[in-house]
Parts: C-alpha cells; sequence; structure tokens
C-alpha cells in the first residue's frame, strides 16, 4: 500500500501543479518587457518613384518621452529611402504604465529591384537620461516600371534645333566678360590670404587628419559584430578628435546629445549639419551599444555620410575664420 501511494505521489506531485496553473489561468506573467521600435510599410512593394508611408511605433514605458528621426536626417537613417514629409506624432495608452507613439513618413525610392531600409533610431528620453532603440533592418521590394515584354529602355528622341536670338550671344559675352573679372579678383584676394592660412597649420592638420582616418575606413569592411564595433568606434572618434581640435567641443569625454547641444550653443554652426552629425553619431550608438548589426553596404553609406558631415564642418570653420580675418583692422 505505502509502496502505491509513493507511485502517486510521484505521478501526481506534476499533475497537481499543471492543474492548478490551469485553474489560475496559466504560467505566471512574464515581466514588463522594454521599450520596442517597428517600422511598418503601407505596400509589400513599389515603383520606382513611387510614393508611400513609412510608419514608426515605439512602445515605451509612460516616464519617457520618445523622439523620431528628422525628416532630412538623409540616407545615413534612410537608407535607400528618401522621406517627403513627416506627420505629426500621435499617442495612445497600451495600459496604465505603457503608452505606444507613432509616426508616419511620406517616403520614396529610386533604388532598383530593393530598398533598403537600415536600422532607424529612436531616442528615448527620461530626465537627464536618454536611451537609443532601434528598428530591426528590413528591405522593400522595388517593381520594375519597364513591361515584362520591353527589351530595352526606349532612346530619348532627338531635340527640336530653336534658332538662336542675336542677344544671347551679347548676354553671353557680358557673362564671360564678368567670370573672368571675378576669377582675377579671387586669385587677387587668395594670394592676399595665402600667410594667413600658413599661419594655421594646426587647423588644416585636424581636418587632414580627419579625413586620412575615415579614408582608412573605405578598405575595411566589417561584417561581424566586433569588426563593426571597432568600424564604428574608429569613425566617431575622428569626428569627434576633429571637433576637439577644430571646433573646440569636448566631444571625447561628453555623449551624443551633450555634443549636440554644445554645437547648438554656437551660433556660426549650421541646424542641418548639426543634425546630420547627429543621425551619423546614434547610428553608430546602435552599434556600439545597442549591438546593432548592420550590413557593409549600410555601413559604407555611414562613412560616405561621416565624410560629408566633416567637409560640411570645415567648410563652416574656414567661413568663420575668413570672416575674422576681414573684420580685423589692419594696422597702419
Amino acid at each position: 500500500m505505502q509502496r502505491r501511494m509513493r507511485g502517486w505521489t510521484w505521478i501526481g506531485g506534476p499533475l497537481l501543479v499543471v492543474l492548478g496553473l490551469l485553474h489560475a489561468g496559466g504560467p505566471p506573467a512574464r515581466a514588463q518587457s522594454g521599450p520596442r521600435v517597428e517600422a511598418r510599410v503601407s505596400a509589400d512593394s513599389v515603383k520606382v518613384g513611387e510614393r508611400f508611408t513609412l510608419t514608426l511605433v515605439v512602445t515605451r514605458a509612460a516616464g519617457r518621452d520618445a523622439t523620431f528621426p528628422s525628416v532630412d536626417a538623409g540616407s545615413a537613417v534612410f537608407g535607400d529611402l528618401h522621406a517627403v514629409r513627416r506627420g505629426a506624432v500621435q499617442t495612445r495608452r497600451s495600459s496604465t504604465a505603457r503608452r505606444v507613439d507613432s509616426v508616419a513618413y511620406e517616403v520614396t525610392t529610386f533604388a532598383l529591384d530593393s530598398a533598403r531600409v537600415p536600422v532607424l533610431p529612436v531616442r528615448l528620453a527620461s530626465g537627464g537620461d536618454t536611451t537609443v532603440v532601434g528598428t530591426p533592418p528590413r528591405t522593400v521590394p522595388v517593381v520594375s516600371v519597364v513591361g515584362p515584354d520591353a527589351k530595352a529602355l526606349r532612346t530619348p528622341a532627338a531635340l527640336i534645333p530653336f534658332p538662336r536670338p542675336a542677344w544671347a550671344w551679347g548676354l553671353l559675352a557680358l557673362l564671360t566678360a564678368a567670370a573672368l573679372g571675378g576669377g582675377a579678383y579671387g586669385w587677387w584676394r587668395w594670394r592676399g590670404r595665402d600667410a594667413d592660412e600658413a599661419d594655421a597649420p594646426e587647423a588644416a592638420s585636424a581636418y587632414e587628419a580627419a579625413s586620412a582616418r575615415l579614408g582608412r575606413l573605405e578598405r575595411r569592411h566589417p561584417s561581424g559584430p566586433e569588426a563593426a564595433k571597432a568600424f564604428y568606434v574608429d569613425l566617431t572618434e575622428a569626428l569627434r578628435v576633429y571637433l576637439v581640435r577644430r571646433v573646440g567641443v569636448r566631444a571625447l569625454e561628453q555623449t551624443t546629445a551633450e555634443v549636440v547641444a554644445a554645437l547648438r550653443r554656437r551660433p556660426t554652426m549650421h541646424e542641418e549639419t548639426i543634425r546630420r552629425l547627429q543621425a551619423v553619431l546614434e547610428q553608430a550608438d546602435l552599434v556600439k551599444f545597442a549591438d546593432a548589426q548592420p550590413s557593409p553596404a549600410e555601413s559604407r553609406s555611414v562613412l560616405e555620410e561621416a565624410q560629408a558631415v566633416l567637409d560640411a564642418l570645415e567648410a563652416t570653420r574656414r567661413r568663420h575664420d575668413a570672416q575674422a580675418t576681414d573684420d580685423t583692422p589692419s594696422s597702419a
């Protein structure tokens, strides 16, 4: 009898646990998950140049504020998509402690066969704490606009010749003379500033060093997690060291948000350049801190955007230096 009871205890114990879970409505609910962000496309496939809707949806805690990418962030954020306009942010409550924010972008693409949508960053801020979360990368099929029976693209028709009026020749001669005169004046100004430019080798070397460092990254193909992190660490350090040496921002010891805030306090910096730099740094933060794994093509796109941002920053600094030189009163 005791052996039978022991057998029943060995079999019935787990059975009672399962029945108890079923009676209680299933296993215990999982803990509240962290923030989630996803990208939704309004069409399964699109045509070249066709406009469609890209919607970003983020589920976050009620105490955090979500900031979505700007419509002019460029290819470093949107990849093969071109953002035309952005709608207003819509917010709804999923529970007492959770909120769902969404924003719709009107986008188009001119890619062939498929359009690459990289990791799209969304910033979540709570007080002084900022977290960057990203969407999973995806691909949107692009349908050819050439018919299935077409063997080649049509050749454009020849232009119809129009007689050129006599006054056009006079206008062309006037513009040529003005261009020659402007070129001579520009050459004279350039010769006069040779001495000033020779006095600032450190400024030129800061730009050249950053540009050379970005150029060396073109030969690298980050295909694994560790290689991608090393790639983006070198990319951001090139930009941050330049900001320290040329702009005077303590970028090596500041977060992306602090660097952007410091640049916006400088009246000589253009807002568009700051936003483009912010997009590059946030893409790198996703790889370095959020374990995002972009493809080599996406990394090359971010590298090209980083070089473009560096060129824009240097152009702004050179205009500011030239203006400061012009405003300095000459000695008698």
